[in-house]
């Protein structure tokens, strides 16, 4: 939810500025790779702010009320959530931002998100259906999209090795590389472009 929730912010935020015509005025004292970038770390911390509080909610509460048995079992699962949740996120606003930037109308932007909103939802979907299913949880915790979810599971079930998490880590942030180069290739192409929206395909083109 939060990683939809912020994403469609920045989504927001990038096609008001397209129909108001500010993003011109925007890319004429920074560029568009810096301007993409800027709006996915201020909704990073954002969204970091909220997960960390709640975090910090939980493991402030159990610790009040004396619950060892709270405090033992969601801290190493809590731990494991922040940093694949951070990362993941960043993946996930770069991609709303390029979305955003493919279209010049508010009407038009769930035809170009939906598919992002999508890979978010199926695996969270796919970890809550399967979660007494250690295969399919495995296969779901090297799953960029999912393993901000599964691994923690997985740590709170105790189906893990000590090793998948780093592995899932790893996945990830290189997934998340990838989605940034991506990201910012069609946002670069895409931002100053009024009129039809484009397709996925037709921003990777020109």
């Amino acid at each position: 939810m939060a990683a939809m929730t912020f994403g469609n912010t920045i989504a927001s935020s990038v096609v008001e500025e397209k129909q108001s015509r500010i993003v011109e005025i925007l890319l004429a004292s920074t560029s568009a790779r810096v301007l993409m970038f800027g709006k996915v770390i201020a909704c990073t911390i954002l969204a970091f702010a909220q997960i960390g509080l709640t975090a910090v909610a939980v493991l402030a509460g159990a610790a009040i009320s004396g619950n060892d048995l709270v405090l033992g079992k969601v801290a190493e699962p809590i731990a494991w959530f922040v940093p694949l949740f951070i990362v993941g996120f960043v993946m996930v606003a770069a991609l709303y931002a390029a979305a955003a930037s493919m279209v010049s109308r508010t009407e038009d932007l769930p035809s170009t998100s939906t598919p992002i909103m999508m890979l978010i939802f199926l695996p969270y979907m796919g970890v809550i259906i399967f979660s007494s299913n250690e295969t399919v949880m495995a296969v779901l915790s090297y799953i960029p999209f999912s393993a901000a979810v599964a691994v923690p599971m997985r740590v709170f079930l105790g189906t893990i090795a000590w090793w998948e998490p780093l592995v899932s880590l790893l996945i990830l942030i290189v997934t998340t590389l990838l989605a940034l180069l991506l990201a910012t290739r069609i946002f670069e192409r895409s931002i100053l472009k009024s009129g039809p929206k484009l397709t996925w395909g037709q921003a990777l083109r020109k």
